[in-house]
């Protein structure tokens, strides 16, 4: 009743009748059993395949195809006006070859659909024609170019952009990302899955296989074979259909689904992006241990998280990793915030000399405008009228400590000062990130320390205790001397 399906295809099925349970079901097809009850299905039950199931005429084709010794008949021949050269791939509904486009005079990627005759319903012609429509549809520059689609009954084809690079499975078997390349990787297919919802479109099927890198830089999205409307996806939610190790909760408890599916698929691919596994250790090999751990599995991080990550890189893939849509991000834009923040600056490291004369920029503008404010209190008619006033006159010095304070929390909320401005200089952690606004305030207060200092003797002066002020003044000094000793003997030139 079950055939076994190649390892690299979804494994997931649908039967009616049921066996125990009530509704459509679930099952391995590997063991038989239903996924919902752990039953064996009744022998008389029909099956119906939602994914690229091989009937076992086929099987024996497809494993002599996957073969790349074996020669392909196809290779040579003409196919409109497509010359196949050779074969790139091959996949659960035929494979996928280098072709020269002869009438435009370029090579092209052809998809071409594998013993069209056995394909009785028409289910893969009307699966290519699908991929063709809703990838044509969505016209991003992360997304593969479709050209041209054959509905031909003998050997029906689909042209496409031909992408030169790697598939982000194949990067992976070499393990981990960069953080930064993640990161990447992750804004170029955020921006072509939201370019897709804009056009009522859901991809069903995101993984690594699925994204190719051309030039090892730039995301094309690819295969569109399993997207849907979304204005649609809740009329057939037991129709099933994906990669087990990607599958959100919703759709493997047989629910709608939605942009939050493909969300779910990211995390678990950005997840496995950076750690080089998959966030759950499934028990078994077959498709229901991987149902199971989606559902009610948690997310494996790290016992202690990595140094070389930002701890909001943890956060964020727990929202998408979340078992309820409503716990992940609502649409798009909202993720490409949170991405564009965790992206870390790319800009070289700033010399001593320059960050010294942006941090003397900063201090003789404070310091100007300190003194213009304390002045207005001490000269003139007010500072007259305070001289015989000394309680007024105390409260009128505090006012030296206004702009500092003022300075230091625009420094903390615009993350920027004039003299990191003039000279192009920005604060970033040790993940290349901006630091937050309370480690950003302590950098301000301890820069402005001569400002402070000023202030604070203005106010000693000004209570009658001057010599607090000069002593204030000797250990500001000293503060500044060992931070400048640090910057300068310190290897990465850091204060």
């Amino acid at each position: 009743m079950l055939t076994q399906m190649p390892p690299d295809r979804t494994e997931i099925i649908v039967v009616a009748p049921p066996c125990a349970c009530v509704g459509d079901l679930r099952i391995d097809p590997d063991t038989g059993e239903c996924v919902a009850c752990g039953g064996l299905v009744a022998d008389g039950a029909s099956v119906e395949v939602v994914d690229f199931h091989l009937a076992p005429q086929r099987e024996d084709r497809f494993q002599r195809r996957r073969d790349p010794a074996a020669p392909d008949p196809l290779i040579g021949q003409q196919l409109g006006h497509f010359r196949i050269m050779s074969r790139l791939g091959i996949g659960g509904m035929g494979a996928v070859y280098r072709a020269m486009d002869e009438s435009l005079q370029r090579y092209v990627a052809l998809k071409v659909i594998d013993d069209p005759e056995a394909d009785d319903d028409g289910r893969r012609v009307a699966r290519l024609l699908q991929e063709a429509r809703a990838q044509a549809r969505v016209n991003h520059a992360n997304v593969v170019h479709i050209y041209y689609v054959s509905r031909n009954e003998q050997q029906p084809f689909l042209a496409m952009e031909l992408v030169h690079g790697a598939t982000l499975a194949d990067r992976l078997r070499e393990g981990p990302l960069p953080f930064a390349e993640i990161i990447e990787i992750a804004l170029q297919t955020v921006e072509a899955l939201r370019q897709a919802s804009l056009f009522d479109i859901v991809h069903g099927d995101i993984k690594p296989g699925n994204i190719l890198l051309s030039d090892g830089a730039t995301v094309k999205l690819s295969d569109f074979g399993l997207a849907q409307r979304l204005s649609q996806t809740s009329k057939n939610p037991d129709r099933l259909a994906g990669t087990p190790n990607y599958l959100s909760p919703e759709a493997c408890r047989g629910q709608a689904t939605d942009i939050r599916s493909d969300m779910y698929a990211l995390g678990v691919m950005l997840f496995e992006m950076t750690f080089g596994r998959l966030p759950y250790t499934f028990v078994g090999e077959h498709a229901n241990a991987r149902i199971r751990a989606h559902c009610s599995g948690h997310a494996e991080f790290p016992e202690r998280w990595p140094a070389h990550l930002p701890e909001e890189w943890k956060g964020l893939l727990e929202r998408l990793l979340a078992k309820e849509p409503c716990e992940r991000f609502w649409t798009y834009d909202l993720l490409l915030d949170d991405l564009h923040a965790l992206r870390p600056v790319a800009r070289p490291q700033a010399g001593r000399l320059v960050r010294t004369i942006a941090w003397i920029v900063d201090i003789t503008l404070v310091s100007a405008i300190q003194r213009f404010i304390i002045g207005l209190f001490a000269g003139g008619a007010v500072g007259a009228y305070l001289s015989g006033r000394p309680g007024m006159a105390l409260l009128a010095s505090l006012s030296g400590f206004t702009v500092p304070a003022v300075v230091m929390y625009l420094q903390s909320l615009w993350r920027m000062s004039p003299g990191k401005e003039l000279l192009q200089i920005r604060i970033v952690d040790v993940h290349g990130l901006a630091p937050q606004s309370g480690r950003l305030a302590l950098r301000s207060l301890l820069a402005m320390l001569p400002i402070w200092h000023f202030a604070l003797q203005a106010f000693c002066d000004a209570a009658g205790v001057p010599v607090v002020g000069k002593i204030a003044g000797f250990a500001t000094l000293a503060v500044v001397a060992v931070d400048a000793l640090f910057g300068l003997f310190r290897r990465d030139c850091r204060t």
